[in-house]
């Protein structure tokens, strides 16, 4: 769906209940696929690096071992871009709700391969997609109106299965609207997907549901009492986060402009680069391979209990190129989770230089900051941190909110400078960021 497409202003109260109805309809079963989905990627994740290399008795852990799988991964997408759709749109041009369904097969068959073997993505985007197919083909003989309007329901009640929470899918919602990129009259059905999503994963009296994703950054102490220099020193993370962030951004279109001209050998220069970042990481630090590869979720308990600054400068550095490769070199996933790990990582560094630094404010700011320089999305950028790092006490939440208001002024500034018309990332339009 894109910013120009609208649904009439003021629709009869009998398309309204309608609407209402397929909300329901198509956010429990695009949730459950979504959720399916995930499971999918992880039980992959388990088999080829771990069951795998025990069987054959090379053990868990052998870097080796994850630069094949890497590369096994570039392989895996390079065929997918033979098929129909030749995988769709990559991370940096944005959230897409409007994909025909002839493309779905090619985008999934290439997150899986991203997904599995270990880029540095999240599974949001595809996830999209895998809902937007499930609204097109529940409404596939329905009027085109009807059915774009399906597609965006079924695509926000798929991302709001992964969040573990539906506020958060919400917020990005309600800002979409505030850009103009999606129609007032999609906003109550929405939030009827969300929560209709939301049921299948919790179940209902005796039936079961898939299971409520864990949105939380673990291991952070709690934050009570704000004091003097924390704001401050939160500014600080802020603005290093949304820099790290805007780097990483920046590697990723400049390799995405090679990677528009040499496809296949993009993506295994791309495996190469991941490979290399976990070699010097994990080889030369003993990084464990969960805080360079993936999305960076399993690995942030172990992140926020790193003692030394120079191992978390080391984490920060090398996940910021696995993360530039991953968004420009072909593959298919979403950019969200790497970004806030990159967020912990600064807050955790510089509470490491600066001992007086409260974690987990630090955490919250690097977060907020680190997502609104992404995707443009400052309100939702703020909700994410907040929840992330909500276990700690409500103390945060200025952090989180300062964060994220200075990594979406670093971005416009940014976007000023190049002089690039720019759509957030979550724009239903098909243009990049």
């Amino acid at each position: 769906m894109s910013a120009t497409d609208r649904a009439p202003t003021q629709p009869s109260q009998s398309a309204i209940l309608k609407l209402l109805v397929v909300a329901i309809v198509v956010g429990m079963l695009a949730a459950a696929a979504s959720s399916i989905f995930v499971e999918i990627i992880a039980a992959g994740q388990k088999l080829v690096f771990e069951q795998l290399p025990t069987s054959l008795g090379i053990g868990k852990g052998q870097w080796w071992w994850a630069a094949v799988l890497l590369l096994v991964g570039a392989g895996v997408v390079a065929l997918a871009r033979l098929m129909p759709g030749h995988t769709g749109k990559g991370p940096l041009t944005g959230f897409h709700f409007d994909d025909p369904l002839s493309m779905v097969p090619s985008v999934l068959v290439a997150a899986l391969g991203t997904l599995i073997f270990g880029i540095a993505l999240g599974p949001e985007a595809p996830l999209i997609v895998l809902g937007t197919a499930v609204g097109a083909i529940l409404t596939r003989n329905s009027a085109p109106d009807a059915r774009k309007a399906a597609m965006f329901l079924g695509g926000a009640a798929a991302i709001g299965a992964v969040f573990g929470n539906p506020f958060v899918t919400g917020f990005m919602i309600l800002e979409f609207i505030a850009l103009g990129q999606v129609p007032v009259v999609l906003l109550v059905p929405a939030f009827v997907a969300l929560a209709s999503g939301y049921l299948t994963q919790l179940g209902i009296l005796d039936l079961p549901g898939f299971g409520v994703h864990s949105l939380a950054v673990p291991g952070l102490p709690d934050f009570t009492a704000i004091a003097p220099g924390d704001v401050l020193m939160g500014l600080v993370v802020a603005v290093a986060a949304a820099v790290v962030a805007i780097a990483a951004r920046q590697g990723g279109l400049a390799f995405s402009s090679f990677a528009q001209k040499k496809a296949v050998p993009a993506l295994f220069i791309g495996a190469v680069i991941t490979a290399a970042a976990l070699g010097a990481a994990q080889l030369g630090f003993g990084v464990a391979q969960d805080q360079i590869l993936f999305s960076g979720n399993s690995g942030m308990a172990a992140l926020v209990q790193q003692t030394s600054a120079t191992v978390v400068a080391v984490i920060l550095v090398c996940k910021l190129f696995a993360y530039a490769a991953a968004l420009g070199g072909g593959f298919r996933g979403g950019p969200i989770f790497p970004a806030t790990f990159l967020g912990v990582a600064a807050g955790v560094l510089v509470a490491l230089l600066i001992p007086a630094a409260p974690l987990s404010a630090m955490a919250a700011a690097g977060i907020a900051a680190s997502a609104a320089a992404m995707l443009k999305l400052p309100a939702t950028s703020a909700l994410l941190a907040a929840v992330l790092v909500a276990g700690t006490g409500p103390a945060i939440a200025p952090f989180a909110i300062f964060g994220a208001v200075i990594g979406w002024l670093v971005r416009l500034g940014l976007d000023a400078r190049t002089a690039r018309p720019s759509a957030p990332t979550g724009s239903t339009a098909a243009q990049a960021p």
